[in-house]
């Protein structure tokens, strides 16, 4: 694959925050999502992720309920029942390994899996506002696991636009629910080429 060639699937992995609640994600796609997250890059090689992926309605329907969305938007209370996600994967962190870049893991992890997502028509968005107390006990989750994020997946019912940067970062709708991204442009981060 390309440069120009990742650039675009890049441009297709979006935030996406509504999905067609009736196209189903199987759990053979989460379970080769995760393999993805496994393979990424590690600092020191620490390896300190594991993942939770839920994609079993009723299961769905609970965690969805303790998601905080798009905190630009407070006007919006996240997604309608029929455009919530299908699938989540929760990260989680192991506390008895060292702590060092966690986070700069997690990030790695998760990108990797909304690219591959994307690759496969899937959308996705990595939320950290979260009931992180309430999903340790709705999960039971073990003691030694902290989750750090969740990624949520479904396919798509929105469109998400990047636009260029005018002094505001904060994200926004149209009145038809079109989702735009200020972003910066190439010329206002690439600061110096020696």
């Amino acid at each position: 694959m390309r440069i120009k060639d990742m650039k675009l699937l890049i441009e297709k992995n979006r935030s996406y925050r509504r999905f067609d609640f009736g196209r189903k994600i199987s759990e053979d796609v989460l379970v080769e999502l995760v393999d993805v997250a496994r393979m990424s890059q590690s600092a020191a090689n620490l390896q300190p992720l594991s993942y939770i992926t839920i994609n079993k309605e009723e299961m769905v329907a609970k965690v969805h309920k303790h998601m905080r969305w798009a905190g630009y938007l407070p006007d919006w209370n996240g997604p309608v029942d029929a455009e919530r996600p299908v699938a989540y994967i929760i990260v989680l962190g192991n506390t008895e390994v060292k702590q060092t870049y966690r986070e700069v893991d997690a990030g790695l992890a998760m990108q990797n899996m909304c690219i591959c997502a994307a690759a496969e028509g899937i959308g996705s968005c990595m939320i950290g506002n979260l009931d992180k107390k309430i999903l340790v006990e709705l999960l039971e989750i073990p003691e030694h696991y902290e989750i750090i994020y969740a990624v949520a997946f479904g396919f798509p019912v929105e469109q998400v636009q990047m636009v260029p940067f005018a002094g505001d970062v904060k994200y926004y709708r149209n009145e038809n629910q079109n989702h735009f991204v200020p972003k910066r442009l190439l010329k206002d981060v690439l600061i110096k080429r020696v």
